[in-house]
């Protein structure tokens, strides 16, 4: 059931990345899918649900204080995305926060200092979220699968 929750979560990530990238918005409804998926993951996942619940309400707190004091720094959307996420990934939501960010920042950095972008322009984080969660999941599924321990 987990590969199932992951699969879907990707295909959603997918386009939540593309409409990001190109209106710099993330749609209520796709954040409504993903939390959805997440209650089923607790569902599912029933023995570890305590540490899920309490990874999102960190994850919540942490980037909701972030946005108020950065007067708006982070989007609502980003922080409903990484609060569902981590319903899906409990503990492991650091991680994927922890490569989004090593991710923008690798990436923006460098379009500043060439003067692609502006450092006021907001960064679509949708993009990056994705591709810490594919890289989260390719290493779970990897784990279960004994490739890796």
């Amino acid at each position: 059931m987990q590969n199932i929750i992951y699969l879907a979560t990707v295909l959603l990530l997918i386009k939540i990345a593309y409409i990001d990238h190109k209106q710099k918005i993330i749609p209520d409804r796709l954040n409504i899918i993903i939390a959805l998926l997440g209650i089923f993951n607790l569902i599912f996942n029933f023995e570890n649900c305590k540490i899920y619940i309490v990874s999102c309400a960190i994850t919540f707190a942490v980037f909701l204080f972030i946005a108020i004091i950065t007067d708006d720094g982070m989007g609502g959307g980003d922080i409903k995305l990484f609060t569902e996420l981590a319903l899906i990934f409990g503990p492991e939501i650091m991680f994927i926060i922890t490569i989004t960010f090593t991710l923008a920042i690798f990436v923006s950095v460098p379009k500043v200092l060439l003067k692609r972008i502006n450092m006021k322009k907001s960064i679509a984080l949708a993009p990056y979220i994705f591709t810490s969660s594919i890289i989260v999941i390719l290493k779970n599924v990897l784990i279960i699968h004994g490739y890796i321990n």
